[in-house]
């Protein structure tokens, strides 16, 4: 058996778990600053939803000049310059070369947390298994940030957090349910469709789901030629557990993609006859899970007022897009959409621990409400969050 006490030791100011958009971003900034930074990743490319994995685009404050800069822009505008096409496997080299290029990070990527060391309210380590090395990894740091969006840091060095729905009279919510629950947000199985010269016939797998009729797809639009649509209706995971239930949710929702994709293909004329399914997500993009409690939450009130706060770090602007969490089987369109001042501000006391002195957090687990963080966690807002 492999022990955890054979593991290779690092020393750093800053240990951030979660290389997405708002991890790598911390590390960068961190680095800049002159920290001693580990950042640890349990995927073998950077970008989270935003890398050639998921392929989700990043999305941010919306409305008329409302843009994101900083360390954020300087990746958008290196892509555009080495990547005019956006591809996105050189998308994950420009995100690559962006860590690489700062010397205070150590990179430990396909290394996922596993395990944590706590005394007097303080994180003194953390450990990861590094899947391609078959090695431990355990950071010993003064601050440790999770950015790995399922917020992997609270369950093991007990950090409060809250998973679900808050109720209409736990913050004063207008547009919460009338209770609490642990209904969330799903998980998205993206999929990418180019257009071809000559006719591409598909055989689904045998697995695969069969929609016969639009019905039978929950009247979803599919009307995809033209409209840039990137499927991220294909959503399963709101109302189960979208960490626990994780592995069975992501089989589920390849069996539907392709059922969707061969309803457009075989069952009724989509205009697709030259379209050839290029990419499939098997790796589905997760919207939401466990969530920080810090010593400030944010709320719906304070994205549709714009309530301004003393210790402003950064900035969102996306709409509360909150998904039903029936998700592909909610019909119609699945999201509401609930009006922000665009931008309003995100404090600092929204990024720390309530009571682990050493903990912050950036990303989609922030402490926020559920209704607040159906805009927060779009990964142009979590970028700026990363840097501050």
């Amino acid at each position: 058996m492999l022990s955890m006490n054979n593991a290779i030791c690092h020393q750093a100011d800053i240990c951030v778990i979660g290389g997405g958009m708002a991890g790598m971003i911390a590390a960068i900034s961190a680095a800049r600053h002159g920290a001693r930074v580990v950042l640890m990743h349990d995927r073998p490319v950077l970008g989270g939803n935003a890398s050639s994995e998921i392929r989700m685009w990043i999305r941010g404050a919306a409305g008329r000049e409302n843009r994101e800069t900083g360390i954020l822009q300087e990746l958008e505008l290196e892509n555009i310059y080495r990547n005019p096409t956006m591809n996105y496997s050189l998308w994950d080299s420009v995100l690559l070369q962006a860590v690489m290029a700062e010397k205070n990070i150590t990179l430990l990527l396909n290394c996922s947390c596993l395990d944590c060391q706590t005394a007097g309210g303080r994180i003194t380590s953390v450990t990861g298994w590094q899947l391609n090395t078959y090695a431990f990894h355990t950071v010993e740091a003064q601050i440790f940030l999770d950015c790995s969006g399922d917020s992997i840091l609270a369950p093991l060095c007990g950090a409060a957090y809250r998973v679900g729905r808050e109720g209409q009279n736990d913050l004063g919510e207008s547009e919460a349910p009338a209770q609490a629950d642990r209904k969330t947000m799903g998980n998205s199985c993206l999929i990418e469709a180019r257009q071809t010269d000559h006719p591409c016939p598909f055989t689904a797998p045998e697995w695969a789901n069969v929609y016969p009729d639009d019905a039978s797809m929950m009247d979803k639009n599919h009307d995809f030629i033209g409209t840039g649509v990137n499927f991220w209706w294909i959503e399963l995971g709101g109302e189960q557990d979208t960490i626990a239930d994780t592995q069975t949710l992501n089989m589920e929702l390849l069996k539907i993609a392709f059922g969707v994709w061969d309803h457009i293909k075989n069952r009724g004329d989509h205009g697709a006859d030259n379209w050839e399914l290029e990419w499939v997500g098997f790796l589905p993009g997760k919207r939401e899970s466990r969530r920080y409690e810090g010593d400030y939450m944010l709320t719906q009130q304070d994205l549709s007022t714009g309530r301004p706060f003393p210790d402003v770090v950064a900035y969102g602007g996306w709409t509360m897009d909150n998904h039903l969490p029936a998700g592909f089987y909610a019909p119609g369109y699945s999201s509401h959409h609930l009006p922000v001042n665009a931008p309003y501000p995100i404090p600092y006391r929204c990024l720390y621990s309530r009571n682990i002195d050493n903990l912050m957090f950036a990303g989609r687990n922030i402490s926020a409400s559920h209704l607040a963080m159906s805009s927060t966690r779009v990964m142009a807002t979590c970028s700026l969050m990363g840097q501050a």
